[in-house]
């Protein structure tokens, strides 16, 4: 007669994992603790910064496109073939553009364009993160 043992493989996968994660939030918690009391300190003196400077506005949106198109695209090529994260991606590109075309042709600094700017970000990210789970799977 043959005694199957049982291993617990699966649990300590699972325990593996959950220490990982508790980890990673232990330290999310420790530099957003650390870091709000600064932020709350510079962030009106940053905004006032971006307000004054339009160049560095428009780098950072050059930044996104050249290295959110690379990812977008050796996601595409290399591992998924959906194109949904790069509409995404481009959607929030185009938000964040207009809304710095708006303010630099027109002079306009108005809570419009502070809400296509910052939905525009929220989509380029999503699309960047949706690309890197297709790529992941």
């Amino acid at each position: 007669m043959k005694v199957r043992k049982h291993t617990h493989k699966h649990t300590h996968k699972h325990k593996h994992y959950s220490e990982q994660i508790t980890i990673f939030l232990s330290l999310l918690c420790t530099i957003h603790c650390i870091l709000t009391p600064v932020l709350v300190i510079f962030l009106p003196v940053v905004g006032a910064y971006f307000v004054e400077y339009h160049w560095l506005e428009t780098i950072i949106i050059a930044s996104v496109f050249v290295l959110g198109t690379s990812s977008i695209l050796h996601g595409y090529k290399e591992h998924h073939h959906n194109k949904m994260p790069a509409y995404i991606f481009f959607g929030g590109l185009m938000l964040m553009s207009a809304a710095s075309l708006v303010h630099f042709m027109l002079d306009i600094n108005s809570s419009t364009e502070h809400l296509l700017s910052g939905i525009g970000g929220i989509l380029s990210g999503l699309g960047q993160l949706y690309n890197l789970r297709l790529s992941n799977k």
